[in-house]
């Protein structure tokens, strides 16, 4: 132990890399252990790495290089498509703990990089991949570099900081809270100001523009596929306004960042006002900065429409180097503390359950798994029923029944994989990729899981019988049911008001 502790003194960079590491180290053989399967969205960006491009129907393209790069050299299994993310969460702590000691101390570093690396999301995301674990290494790395900037204006660092600016909008747009911080920040602090205004923070706009101008160049030339996503993704054509909903993205973020985190964070932040001026208060009001604007502007999203509880994890990354900065000298230390260590037991259990499924679901928690289990055997299903009728093709009237399929039925005999359209246009990658080719029409194996949808694929296709359901266990008692038709003469009818009239609140069970 005090050789630990002299290790730690003399080399606390050294230190904190080797724990990180060792961390690391732990989710990937969790990784290579665990017996779930891709999810639908896993299964999507992975279909997007076999294609490398500037961008995506509905990200930017740093996710799908990322699984490029780790899967051509350890191979499309599970664990290789998902490897970039718990790597990706070590460096974004590795990031926090540089921007702890460079803003307060060494010991605030480390603290910072543990709350990041132990909470629930991170815990999660490190076990999938997702576009936030390519985002928030970027956006800590943006965090470290801008505060370089602020205490050395020098044109080296604004280069590294539009570098890192790029990067972070190359992963996902909600790298623009970065900018909404940075203007903030620049009006209450001098440094940061002067900072952004020289030579160096022109240098950092421009080569952060540099870097994402492919992508804006593919959204140009693709109908701004990827920025329509992100608007359709609010819903706001669906706006209401119900304070309800303020709730639960209250308990949405305590299970992103950790409910005793996530309160002594709100506390904190409202009692910063009655604080004694001086350079620590203006480092906590920095951090604000980046903490507010995701967090506000996702709770008023939640309340106009809907918020997926991740739209705002964005606000933690610098909320963790304020927390810990709050260890060192605030009252209620012992209780940040104290959440941090309930973080890490949820990790923990969140670890059992990843390698042996079977016990979440002794305990009621079988239908968080039920959108990662039984996809080789809904593929296989698919396959042998197609081979046994002599489909030329098999369809799907749900996106994400698609991404499974795709990944899965990827090595078996199974006709091509196409994707039913609701609507005239295509509304996600499935039905763009999807689309059934001339000549695969001629006898279809659709298979569907909505209701709604039948009525309107019965009226899309000239014969159409039907061939039973094909149930897949997903265990827990939670089953996948798909109802099973035999098609021919695929005809789309034209989606016109009229179409709309007359199918309105139809649906088959």
């Amino acid at each position: 132990m005090d050789g630990a502790i002299g290790f730690w003194r003399r080399r606390p960079g050294a230190a904190v890399a080797i724990a990180i590491a060792c961390l690391v180290a732990l989710r990937i053989a969790v990784l290579a252990a665990t017996p779930l399967e891709l999810g639908p969205d896993e299964a999507q960006y992975w279909r997007w790495s076999r294609s490398l491009d500037w961008g995506y129907y509905s990200k930017p393209p740093l996710i799908a290089w990322g699984i490029a790069a780790a899967t051509s050299v350890f191979g499309d299994a599970e664990w290789g498509v998902r490897l970039l993310a718990p790597i990706a969460h070590g460096l974004a702590g590795f990031f926090l703990f540089s921007l702890g000691r460079r803003a307060f101390d060494p010991v605030v570093g480390a603290w910072s990089a543990a709350l990041y690396l132990l909470m629930p999301g991170v815990w999660l995301s490190s076990a999938i991949m997702s576009t936030d674990a390519v985002l928030l290494p970027m956006w800590t790395a943006t965090l470290f570099c801008l505060w370089r900037l602020r205490e050395t204006p020098r044109l080296t660092e604004g280069l590294l900081l539009g570098l890192a600016l790029g990067l972070a909008m190359l992963a996902k747009y909600a790298a623009l809270y970065l900018i909404g911080g940075a203007v903030l920040a620049s009006l209450i602090d001098l440094q940061t100001r002067r900072a952004l205004m020289s030579p160096g923070g022109l240098a950092a706009l421009a080569v952060a523009a540099l870097v994402l101008s492919p992508n804006l160049a593919w959204n140009a030339a693709n109908d701004f596929a990827t920025v329509s996503h992100t608007t359709d993704n609010a819903n706001w054509n669906a706006a209401t306004f119900d304070l309800s909903h303020f709730g639960k993205f209250l308990t949405d973020q305590m299970a992103v960042f950790g409910p005793v985190s996530f309160l002594v964070l709100l506390a904190g932040c409202l009692l910063l006002v009655r604080r004694s001026r001086g350079e620590t208060l203006t480092r906590e009001l920095w951090l604000i900065c980046f903490i507010a604007p995701p967090l506000i502007v996702i709770a008023f999203q939640a309340v106009i429409s809907r918020a997926h509880a991740n739209w705002a994890a964005t606000a933690y990354p610098a909320a963790c180097v304020l927390l810990a900065s709050w260890i060192a000298r605030a009252r209620w230390s012992r209780i940040i503390k104290a959440g941090v260590g309930l973080n890490a037991v949820v990790g923990v259990i969140f670890l059992v359950f990843a390698v042996a499924p079977s016990l979440g679901d002794a305990v009621g928690a079988s239908n968080a798994f039920k959108r990662v289990r039984g996809w080789e055997e809904t593929a296989a299903g698919l396959a042998r029923i197609a081979r046994e009728n002599g489909a030329s093709a098999v369809m799907f009237d749900e996106r994400e029944i698609w991404h499974g399929v795709d990944y899965y039925g990827r090595d078996l005999d199974l006709p091509p994989v196409r994707s039913w359209r609701r609507l005239a246009e295509a509304r996600s990658h499935a039905e763009e990729a999807g689309t059934l080719l001339p000549g695969e029409d001629w006898l279809v194996l659709v298979a569907s899981v909505r209701p709604d949808f039948r009525p309107l694929i019965r009226a899309d296709f000239a014969s159409i019988e039907d061939r039973g359901v094909l149930a897949i266990p997903l265990g827990g008692g939670k089953v996948r049911e798909l109802r099973l038709y035999l098609a021919s003469g695929y005809s789309p009818r034209l989606r016109t008001p009229e179409f709309e009239a007359e199918f309105a609140g139809k649906q088959e069970d």
